[in-house]
This record gives structure tokens, C-alpha cells and sequence, in this order.
């Protein structure tokens, strides 16, 4: 926030011939710096533009910055145009304007007397400050400096945190300022201003159209990668990130929670029914896995119980009609190697996903707390 104020302070304090006067006071001889080389240009620049950065704002911030680099050199160059800038924001921003006369002439003494204190030891780093993680803190360059003493400054101090807050978030730069004059010259000059009504009407429309589009395109994306839900749409309904409230409503019978019942659809649902190329699908394969991996059943014909791999699908290319298998593997699988390698032979079997495969899950979890296997109703609407 201050990083070009400071950046203008170290220039200063870097060119010798630049006195404390000239940087503080406004002071500026432009005779002196007529000329084409750099130095002469920078400081043309500087001298019209001196007297709206070099304020009671940007000096009281730079002495209060708590990034030990800034905080470094303001202590070497710190002079006392800072300490009155320092004590005309104590009268304006933290003195009492009910107070009169002699009352008013006490407290101010003690406020400024307060926060010369406070300051010693903030850049001392004693008592309150005396704390080695908060330094750390300080030193990430994108942690902003009203921020930081709204965190470690502001409870445990009576006037410095204060105005190190109302003094470093303050908005030194005009970038805002300029973005919005540009929007407002665009709409009050150029070919806008000859903008109809039934023109507005339509961009308007064809606009939210485009956005009902793209919403549509993005929840598309999700819904094939599984993911309609995110952490906003968690707060929204006041949950927490581990959906604490749904947990403490859902206990069943056996003190079992419903969060950790497997639901199993036993049916090939309609996102299941998908075209794919020559190289399948990552995200649904994904998305497959997600519903599959994982599950037992048990092989009437062979006499052996199969597992879903958890991992991974086997894909069939087929001219026309390529899809996912089930993998099923044995005990004794390495699933840290491929289904081809030596030490997998003969332990995994590709199963499809027909009305066979469903009825012996289904039984295998007949009777059990883990998993819950829902059938498919007659005449009923299924929704992707």
C-alpha cells in the first residue's frame, strides 16, 4: 500500500544532495533541476507531485508499516516532520470533540504521550510486540499493514493500533477513481450517448441470455465431473466445511451416521449411457469409479468373491460402441501394478454391467450396515 511512498523515501535517502527539508516541507527549487539528464526528469516529476503523496497520511503510515524492511529504513530516517504528522491525526482521528479548554489540552498530552510508548515498543519489539510469529507474519509481502494491526496491534494497544488502522487503510493510489471516470465517459460520450431504448432493450437481452449460457455450460462441466456442490453453496445453506449441521441430523438406528451408508443405484443410470472415443473419459471414468470402486459381490459359477477395483476401469475398445467395465479383481491383487503385469495373471476379470452383475451385489449386501442398494422403480422419471 505504501510501497510507492517508500520507494520515493529511498530515492531520497540515496541522493545526497536531496535535503530533509526538501522531502518534508514544500520546499522545491525548480532552477535546480532544469536539465535532460534522468536525475533532473525524476525530480521535475517528483516536484509536481511531492505535495499530494508527502502527507500527514503517508507519513504517519511509513513510520507504522509493520514489514520489517519498511519498519528498518523508517527507523534510520525517521525525522520529527513524522512525529507532528503523527500527533495532528491523534488530535484529529482519536481526541474527543466533546472536550473543552484545559480537559481537552490533558487528554491530548496523554494520548500523544500514550502512543510515543507504544511506538517504542512496537519498534523495539517489547512487551506486547515481544512475539517472534507475528514478525513473521509481517514479512509476507502480501499481508497488508492495517490488517496485521487489526490482528496484533489493535486489542493490546491504546492508541497506536488504532491509528496504524485508520492510517494504513487508507487508499493512497486514485486507480479506482480512474477506472469508474472511464466507464462514465463511455457511457456519457462516444456512440453510447446515441443509444435507443429498444437497442439497451436488446443488448440487455441478449446479455443475460449469454450469461444463462455460459451458467449452463459450467454446470454441464460439473455435472459430468460429479461436482455440483461447492464450499459457497455449503455457506449459503449455514453449513460448515465438514456439513457439521447434516451430520447431527442424520444419526440412524444403529448409531451408525447416513454420511457413512454407501448409497448404490442398482441400475445403469442415464449419465452412465455416454458416447465415448477411441481414448475414453478421464472424468467419467472418474465419475464411474466414484459409484463402483470398491464394491463385493460374489461369483456363483466360479465359486469366488470379487472386488470392484477401486482405482481403476477397464476400458473395451470396440468399433462403434467403446465403454467402461467393471475390473473386477481377487484376493492376492497388487494394486500398485497394472492388470497385465506377471504378478496380476489370472486374478482380475472384466464384468459387465448387466442385470446379473446388479442382482449379486444386491445380494452380497443383503444383510449388510455399510451399504444400502436401491432398486430402480417401474414408470419413474429419472433425472440426470
Amino acid at each position: 500500500m505504501f510501497s510507492f511512498s517508500f520507494g520515493l523515501l529511498m530515492l531520497f535517502n540515496m541522493t545526497s544532495n536531496i535535503t530533509d527539508a526538501f522531502i518534508i516541507r514544500n520546499e522545491f527549487n525548480a532552477e535546480h533541476w532544469k536539465g535532460e539528464s534522468i536525475s533532473c526528469r525524476i525530480m521535475t516529476m517528483w516536484g509536481l507531485r511531492r505535495q499530494r503523496l508527502i502527507h500527514d497520511y503517508s507519513l504517519v503510515g511509513y513510520i507504522l508499516a509493520p514489514n520489517p524492511t519498511i519498519m528498518s529504513h523508517a527507523i534510520k530516517n525517521k525525522k520529527f516532520a513524522h512525529e507532528q504528522a503523527a500527533e495532528r491525526l491523534i488530535v484529529k482521528l482519536l481526541l474527543s470533540p466533546s472536550l473543552n479548554g484545559n480537559a481537552r489540552e490533558i487528554e491530548k498530552a496523554r494520548l500523544i504521550d500514550r502512543f510515543h510508548q507504544e511506538f517504542g515498543n512496537f519498534t523495539g519489539r517489547r512487551g506486547k510486540f515481544d512475539r517472534s510469529h507475528i514478525w513473521i507474519t509481517a514479512a509476507d509481502p502480501s499481508e497488508q499493514a492495517y490488517r496485521w494491526h487489526q490482528k496484533y496491534s489493535l486489542h493490546c494497544t491504546e492508541v497506536l493500533g488504532k491509528l496504524a488502522c485508520l492510517v494504513t487503510s487508507k487508499i493512497l493510489g486514485i486507480g479506482t477513481a480512474e477506472r469508474n471516470w472511464k466507464q462514465i465517459k463511455a457511457v456519457k460520450s462516444g456512440q453510447r450517448t446515441n443509444t435507443g431504448m429498444d437497442k439497451t432493450k436488446k443488448q440487455v437481452l441478449i446479455y443475460s441470455q449469454y450469461q444463462q449460457m455460459k451458467a449452463q455450460a459450467r454446470f454441464k462441466k460439473l455435472l459430468c465431473a460429479g461436482k455440483l456442490w461447492n464450499d459457497d453453496d455449503f455457506k449459503s445453506m449455514k453449513m460448515d466445511e465438514h456439513c457439521k449441521e447434516i451430520e447431527d441430523a442424520l444419526e440412524v438406528d444403529k448409531g451408525i451416521r447416513k454420511g457413512n451408508i454407501r448409497i448404490f443405484k442398482t441400475w445403469v443410470e442415464g449419465w452412465e449411457k455416454r458416447v465415448l472415443g477411441p481414448s475414453g473419459d478421464e472424468i467419467f471414468e472418474a465419475r464411474l469409479i466414484r459409484k463402483y470402486g470398491g464394491l463385493k459381490w460374489f461369483d456363483p459359477d466360479n465359486n469366488v468373491e470379487f472386488k470392484a477395483h477401486p482405482n481403476k476401469m477397464y476400458f473395451e475398445k470396440r468399433r462403434g460402441n467403446n465403454r467402461y467395465l467393471i475390473l473386477g479383481i481377487l484376493d492376492g491383487f497388487d494394486l500398485d501394478c497394472d492388470e497385465n503385469h506377471e504378478s496380476n495373471m489370472n486374478l482380475w476379470e472384466p464384468w459387465h454391467l448387466s442385470d446379473d452383475f446388479f442382482e449379486q451385489i444386491t445380494q452380497y449386501y443383503k444383510d449388510a450396515s455399510d451399504v444400502l442398494c436401491y432398486s430402480k422403480e417401474p414408470d419413474v422419471c429419472e433425472s440426470d
